[in-house]
């Protein structure tokens, strides 16, 4: 295959990028990184407080301190992504927060995140997966302009706005081994999937911003700067992004497609999750077939989680686009 997803058991450095699995829910779901350029350091995504001690301990192994972190970087901030912002902070005495500009005010008074994430989740399964949510001093984060380029001690990194899955979502592109640390804008997609004969990478569609337009949008930008490889939150390093990124505009298509055809629906709540849910699910299953994948029973239980949260996303935005035309 002309792409794969390099296979990270606990953590894996390349060109001294260093994928971190930070265990969120059970392995290889959800990664951090962590970039090193001649002495300095900086993390991107910072996952859950429950984390914080996996990327300490990976910034120990590669031979760094804590003092080393100059910036701890958010794509977005949903809480698998920036949970763990605070804390990691707090051990990391130099670092500044790097973050979209509609994002900072939301890592400085997590308040309204929180509120909104233990009403999906319950505040029981809240507690499991995200802990105590603190705050970010606001004197150490920073917003990052669209098209800004930072330098880690010689190593450029250009932030490029990417919204498609979240319009608070940068991209970082790294200029040195041309890796985009993508978030959620470059899809989801996992080493056992990439057993096909094509790609298979899914968009992911969660909860509350999915537009279908500015996902394609990012889409080109990532590819337009240049990026050979892509590094996924979910999970891990995407090699030879040209010739994945096919798959994840198919998703794309596919979800938006969805999307317009449930608007028309006249199922409100739990039904039209549900309603959702089967059409992503027949959705995905069909590029899986497409990709040259049998799914197995165990295929079908990795991808339940994503499923139902492209549903749940998709059933939201479907009521926001009734609601605009009801209200117009």
């Amino acid at each position: 295959m002309a792409v794969s997803l390099r296979t990270i058991t606990g953590m894996k450095t390349i060109d001294n990028l260093v994928t971190i699995d930070c265990n969120y829910v059970k392995s290889e779901r959800a990664a951090a990184y962590l970039i090193i350029s001649q002495g300095e350091t900086a993390f991107v995504d910072n996952n859950t407080p429950k984390a914080v001690p996996l990327l300490l301990d990976a910034l120990k192994h590669a031979g760094h301190t804590p003092d080393s972190v100059k910036y701890l970087i958010v794509t977005h901030i949903h809480l698998d992504h920036a949970a763990g912002t605070a804390a990691l902070l707090e051990a990391c005495p130099n670092a500044v927060v790097l973050a979209h500009p509609r994002a900072v005010r939301h890592l400085v008074d997590p308040t309204r995140l929180v509120k909104s994430a233990k009403q999906v989740y319950g505040k029981e399964l809240f507690a499991r997966l995200y802990g105590t949510v603190q705050a970010v001093p606001e004197e150490r984060v920073r917003a990052v302009n669209d098209n800004e380029q930072i330098s880690l001690n010689g190593r450029t990194l250009v932030f490029l706005h990417t919204a498609g899955h979240a319009r608070h979502h940068i991209t970082i592109f790294d200029e040195t081994s041309k890796t985009a640390f993508t978030g959620d804008t470059f899809g989801v997609s996992h080493p056992r999937f990439m057993r096909g004969t094509r790609p298979f990478v899914l968009c992911s569609t969660a909860p509350t911003e999915f537009e279908p337009d500015k996902a394609r949008e990012s889409v080109k930008r990532i590819l337009d700067i240049g990026a050979h490889r892509a590094a996924l939150t979910h999970f891990g390093i995407l090699d030879n992004v040209p010739a994945a990124a096919p798959s994840l505009l198919r998703s794309i298509e596919d979800m938006a497609a969805i999307l317009h055809e449930v608007a028309e629906s006249p199922l409100e709540g739990e039904a039209l999750v549900a309603l959702c849910e089967e059409k992503v699910r027949r959705a995905v299953h069909r590029q899986m077939e497409d990709s040259g994948i049998t799914a197995t029973a165990e295929d079908a239980e990795w991808l339940a989680g994503d499923i139902r949260i492209n549903a749940a996303g998709i059933a939201y935005c479907a009521t926001r686009m009734r609601n605009a035309r009801t209200s117009s």
